[in-house]
């Protein structure tokens, strides 16, 4: 490699004491001359001098056929998955390893990205499960008293693609008004347009069971509580303690921390795990877990909850919200493009109060499906979908969205002090 250096001059305008020199509309300036070196440009074998900035070295292909340049700075490769548009200012590492973002690509609408870097703190399992990363700015730095690494790092070791520099905000309406898109990223150059955009019109995420590949393959006891620095809503607890067994479709651990904190003893299963067992565990109560996809491709999940109702109390998160709703007897449908974020309007049709919620879904129960004596508690204030249900003659309860947020607001956090009171009266009544 060959180096080389440069002499700048400048001709800066200044303030002038005498003798000043005037331009042409009177205003008075000094000539200054200031020489100095530029930073050595690096020459490449053929003598060309390599740019000191990343090029456009990364396309995202939507099955639309719009075509969107990118830069890199996560894994290489192609990946194909569904294209989502998440609303949160903060909170992208949770994002990351949120088990319900399996087969997506997340554009945050948030303009920068990477600012606090990541931690070991934040992680809402043990692996990053979306597909890519699609955002505007890139953080040149990161500032934040627990970082550990950068967001480009932390990508790159766990095999996630990343791409910056794109115009998130022109693809985030693009979504609003068409919908969700299938799309390729791919950073191989010896792939063209014609084939990326033939692969994002070849796959589908509706009909795929993608509950399987992000559920515990066995069970375990889970004992973590909320860290006490992060804790709140500790006077509504009565400091009993109750057994639940939570089906994971995708758990996220702060779900289960806000359990714990709330005083139950949590067993972790598998998705696929009989309803038999369960009960043969003795539970005061059962919690369906968010999860990933399309209800409808895990009929094996909806039978488990029709065999655990009316037997003990269950609540129902997200997923678990979805799958509820079908062995309720209501339908399922997919969404245009979903609730992604941390900024949802929710009101409580019981008390008339307005939470605002973190959500993370694709699909929703049609409350007309349902039959008699299920409750619509909640609804989304956006669109007006069902947010919440609750079925008293079977001990059922169940939210469309993250009431233990992270990232997001806590004003849902009361729905597991909801939660406790329905198998403390459960118990009381037996």
């Amino acid at each position: 490699m060959a180096m080389a250096t440069r002499t700048l001059g400048f001709v800066l305008p200044t303030s002038f004491s005498s003798q000043p020199s005037f331009d042409r509309r009177g205003r008075g300036f000094r000539v200054s001359i200031i020489r100095c070196s530029a930073s050595p440009l690096t020459l490449s074998t053929s003598g060309v001098a390599e740019k000191p900035w990343t090029s456009y070295n990364a396309r995202l292909v939507l099955e639309d056929g719009s075509i969107w340049p990118a830069k890199t700075f996560g894994a290489p490769g192609t990946r194909i998955a569904e294209l989502v548009f998440n609303t949160s200012l903060t909170g992208y590492q949770e994002i990351l390893t949120d088990p319900s973002y399996a087969g997506q690509f997340v554009l945050m609408t948030n303009p920068q990205i990477g600012n606090t870097g990541v931690n070991p703190d934040d992680e809402e399992s043990g692996q990053c499960f979306l597909t890519g990363l699609v955002i505007r700015n890139l953080s040149i730095s990161t500032s934040n008293w627990r970082c550990t690494k950068t967001l480009a790092d932390y990508l790159t070791e766990r095999n996630i693609m990343g791409v910056y520099d794109l115009d998130t905000r022109a693809i985030t309406r693009r979504l609003r008004e068409d919908g969700s898109l299938i799309g390729v990223l791919s950073t191989e150059e010896s792939k063209t347009d014609d084939e990326l955009l033939q692969m994002s019109r070849s796959w589908d995420i509706v009909g795929i069971d993608l509950i399987s590949d992000v559920s515990c393959k066995s069970p375990y006891e889970w004992v973590d509580k909320t860290n006490p620095e992060w804790d709140f809503n500790t006077n509504s607890r009565d400091g009993k303690s109750y057994k639940v067994i939570a089906y994971d479709f995708g758990i996220k651990q702060n779900i289960l921390r806000r359990l714990s904190s709330y005083g139950c003893q949590i067993t972790v299963v598998p998705s696929t795990w009989p309803a038999s067992e369960t009960l043969k565990m003795n539970p005061d109560g059962i919690l369906f877990s968010n999860g990933p996809g399309d209800p409808s491709a895990v009929p094996y999940a909806v039978e488990t909850v029709k065999e655990l109702l009316g037997k003990v109390p269950v609540y129902g998160i997200c997923m678990g919200h979805q799958l509820l709703g079908q062995a309720l007897g209501g339908k399922t449908f997919k969404m245009k493009f979903g609730h992604h974020g941390g900024n949802h309007p929710v009101r409580n049709n019981r008390t008339g109060q307005v939470e605002i919620s973190a959500q993370n879904h694709n699909y929703a129960v049609d409350p007309a499906s349902l039959p008699g004596g299920v409750e619509v508690t909640h609804v989304n204030l956006n669109d007006g979908s069902c947010a919440g249900l609750s079925f008293p003659a079977m001990n059922v309860m169940s939210l469309q969205y993250h009431p233990e947020a992270s990232p997001g607001p806590h004003d849902s956090d009361n729905a597991f002090r909801e939660f406790i009171e329905l198998m403390k009266r459960s118990k009381q009544s037996s």
